[in-house]
């Protein structure tokens, strides 16, 4: 799969201020769905409101490529957030 590539460079664009970094990425099944649950680390360059860039990662529409991102989580940590996100095969 080349989503990962695809969803680090969106967003890298929608929040550049920062790095990304892919931590883990596991399969994720349901009766319905497949896909990955993967989880991102965000160190920003400047103070940041956790609120702030939850709302901008949750209005933002993901462009990937036979996949969708169907969840959002956003967690404080370390000084940076830990984003956790699941992309579904559509």
């Amino acid at each position: 799969m080349t989503y990962p590539r695809q969803l680090l460079r969106q967003l890298h664009q929608l929040l550049p201020h920062g790095q990304w970094r892919v931590v883990q990425e596991r399969p994720w099944f349901s009766l319905t769905f497949s896909g990955a649950q993967v989880m991102l680390t965000y160190m920003p360059d400047a103070p940041y409101a956790v609120e702030e860039i939850t709302a901008v990662l949750e209005a933002h529409e993901f462009s990937l490529r036979n996949q969708f991102v169907a969840d959002i989580a956003v967690e404080a940590a370390d000084g940076g957030l830990v984003v956790v996100l699941l992309v579904l095969e559509g």
